[in-house]
Formats: structure tokens, C-alpha cells, sequence
């Protein structure tokens, strides 16, 4: 059996057992005059409910935050994160530039820059360093299930590689969850 086609005629229960791409629920949203705002999970919710009753209850529009922090052109360690940053590609050649071509942002170091209003670049990249040495394998959250399955599939087979883990992935999303 294979994945069917994301329109309106699909029952909720049909729908919800299946992997779909946010970009495909977004675009679902679009076509059914609902709100495309908010998470992954959010957008599942609000189509899951639009299947079943026909209602486009949760589709309000967007409520607007409060100016987003101006990031600076340039970086220096010296820097001090302001409210609202975000882990943007100028933040990236930054961190690339101090650190190495092995930088890469991951969850420790991401919600360091989210929250860590008045600290430094100097001390994001000693959270980043500490949290390299003694890697925690942190929870990936419930609507990252790409990434879910590629670090349970590694573990539950050591010798595959993650092309192997791609090729399940493809597999397994084509088929209702169980």
C-alpha cells in the first residue's frame, strides 16, 4: 500500500498515519483557506481536525510578535547575543571562522544563542566546545521524525550507513504507521 494523495476527500484517520512534509501540509493548508502558521505538529493537528469536521477552527491568523532583534552585519567573540536571535547562515561563517569546518549547530548550542541574552560569542563557542567533548544525546522533539528514525535506525543496525538509513526512511514513510 502506498501513501495517498493529501486532499480534502482523505478521512483524519487516514491522513494521521502517515509521514508528510511540512512543506506538504503547508501547501494543504493554502489550498483550504487554512492558516499555514505554526509548527509541524500544529499544522497536523489543525488539517487532522479540518478532515474530520470540515472546520477550519485554529485557522486565525497569525499573531504578530514584536520586531525581531536587528543581528549585527559582523561577529566578533566579543558580541553580546540580543533578545530574538536566531542561528542564522552570518552566525554560521562566524562560528566556522573561530572554530572549524567541523561546527555545526546543534541543540545545546542553539538554545544557547535563543536564550542567552547578554552573553558572548566567546562564551557560546566554549557551550559549543564542552558540549563537543562530552557529547549528551539530546531528545529530538516529536516532529522531527526524519531525525528520529535516521538515529534509531543507526543504532539498531551499527554496520549500515546512513545512505541504508535514508533508503528505509523512503520505505517506511510510504507505508501507515503502525
Amino acid at each position: 500500500m502506498t501513501r495517498p494523495l493529501l486532499n480534502s476527500r482523505l478521512s483524519a484517520e487516514a491522513f494521521l498515519r502517515y509521514y508528510w512534509l511540512k512543506e506538504e501540509l503547508s501547501a494543504f493548508c493554502r489550498d483550504c483557506g487554512l492558516s499555514t502558521s505554526g509548527s509541524k505538529q500544529t499544522l497536523t493537528e489543525r488539517i487532522a481536525n479540518y478532515l474530520e469536521t470540515g472546520d477550519n477552527v485554529g485557522s486565525t491568523p497569525a499573531v504578530r510578535k514584536g520586531p525581531k532583534s536587528q543581528m549585527p552585519a559582523t561577529f566578533t567573540r566579543t558580541t553580546v547575543i540580543g533578545p530574538g536571535w536566531r542561528c542564522s547562515q552570518g552566525l554560521r561563517a562566524f562560528f566556522e571562522q573561530e572554530i572549524g569546518r567541523s561546527f555545526h549547530f546543534d541543540a545545546t548550542l542553539r538554545d544557547f544563542i535563543h536564550h542567552g541574552q547578554g552573553k558572548t560569542l566567546q562564551e557560546a563557542i566554549l557551550v559549543w566546545e564542552a558540549a563537543q567533548r562530552s557529547p549528551l544525546e539530546t531528545e529530538i522533539a516529536p516532529q522531527f521524525e526524519y531525525n528520529r528514525h535516521i538515529r534509531e535506525y543507526l543504532k539498531a543496525n551499527p554496520g549500515a550507513g546512513l545512505k541504508a538509513a535514508i533508503r528505509a526512511w523512503n520505505e517506511l514513510k510510504q507505508h501507515p504507521k503502525e
